[in-house]
């Protein structure tokens, strides 16, 4: 039996976060990462993730906001540049209910952001061509976040702090009947002071006894290159979203200008989910691509294959396992969390240290599906 103070199930956004912020506040940490750290088989994966601070609920903008001086810390630290602040540009038709609740929660926490005609889009963005009559919303301190160094970043600043990080460990269960709780792993058991689960797609596999509703869909990114680069660089470009057709994409980075679909795909199993390419999307998106990028010819690039963790209301879940009072859960981030991720790092290890945190986690206790 191996004994840690604060171990660690799950080193991807959110687990890797943890790890780090416990190191931070000087406490023995293990990590256990059931593939490499960094690997393609999950959610947090690849080369950019948007970072926004445009939600249609406060809480969400307000978070955001907090994570930034936790993210330029760790660059600082580190010496790694992770979170570009390209802007971000959403926009529709006149009228359109969520991009102008959206608009609504901007200016009443005071964000930075400017609402601009199509016309005004384009004289800005001359790459950038939204429908003729649409209105946009530019937020300032949004834009994207390097993914794969944020995590690999946060492991290796946490393993500099101390901590034991256990990769190709597979979990075979997690026994919460003793005092303190036990993870059962191919590597041997751990009996831990404070269990942290952030297990990502298959946190549903490891709760089951608690039945957390949790759905897990595919979800694929498509890259495509311009012919030119210049104009399509993060200097020149924002994120930009489509809210009618609830598509994204991200200036030139990585293998090229990445795009993808953000309606739900099909329900999948993180263990069985099909990792072919979907070239009906792909050439959806190239086609979408095309319309609001016209002046260059678009080629086919990488693509990715990810997962979203769905709580039946898109709001995480950040709380302690109703079973056990040593144990944290952190699941459920819908396919919008990994901005979040140093942030709820932090939080995690504040509750796991302290049993509190500053941060407004109300809206995320799992109280809500009872």
């Amino acid at each position: 039996m191996n004994h840690v103070e604060y171990l660690v199930v799950g080193l991807g956004a959110m687990g890797s976060a943890a790890l780090y912020h416990l190191t931070q506040q000087g406490v023995q940490a293990t990590g256990i990462e059931q593939f490499e750290v960094g690997h393609g088989f999950g959610s947090s994966h690849g080369h950019s993730r948007v970072f926004r601070t445009f939600y249609d609920k406060p809480v969400y903008t307000e978070l955001a906001m907090a994570s930034i001086p936790l993210w330029r810390n760790l660059e600082a630290q580190s010496d790694e540049h992770l979170l570009y602040q390209t802007g971000m540009l959403c926009y529709a038709p006149p009228g359109h209910a969520s991009l102008e609740q959206h608009i609504r929660v901007q200016a009443s926490v005071g964000g930075s952001h400017d609402i601009l005609s199509s016309e005004e889009v384009n004289s800005r963005y001359p790459a950038l061509h939204i429908p003729n009559g649409n209105i946009a919303c530019l937020t300032h301190d949004s834009g994207f976040l390097h993914a794969a160094l944020a995590i690999r970043t946060h492991v290796a600043q946490a393993r500099g702090g101390g901590a034991e990080v256990l990769e190709q460990t597979k979990v075979k269960g997690i026994d919460l009947t003793s005092r303190l709780p036990e993870v059962e792993t191919d590597r041997g058991r751990y009996r831990c002071e404070h269990l942290i689960i952030t297990a990502g797609p298959w946190a549903g596999r490891l709760l089951q006894e608690i039945d957390v509703p949790l759905t897990v869909t595919r979800q694929q990114k498509f890259y495509f290159t311009p012919q030119q680069r210049a104009p399509f660089l993060p200097e020149h470009l924002p994120v930009f979203c489509d809210y009618m057709a609830n598509f994204y994409g991200f200036p030139y980075f990585g293998p090229g200008v990445k795009v993808a679909d953000d309606n739900l795909g099909t329900i999948t199993d993180p263990v069985a989910i099909n990792r072919d390419i979907n070239l009906e999307t792909q050439a959806m998106l190239k086609q979408w691509l095309e319309q609001v990028m016209p002046e260059t010819r678009w080629t086919e690039g990488e693509f990715a294959t990810c997962m979203y963790t769905l709580t039946p209301d898109r709001d995480f879940i950040i709380d302690y396992h109703p079973a056990h009072p040593r144990v944290l859960i952190g699941a459920g981030f819908s396919g919008h969390g990994f901005k979040f991720s140093t942030l709820i790092g932090r939080i995690l290890s504040d509750l796991a240290i302290a049993g509190r945190t500053d941060y407004p986690i109300e809206p995320f206790h799992l109280e809500r599906f009872r």
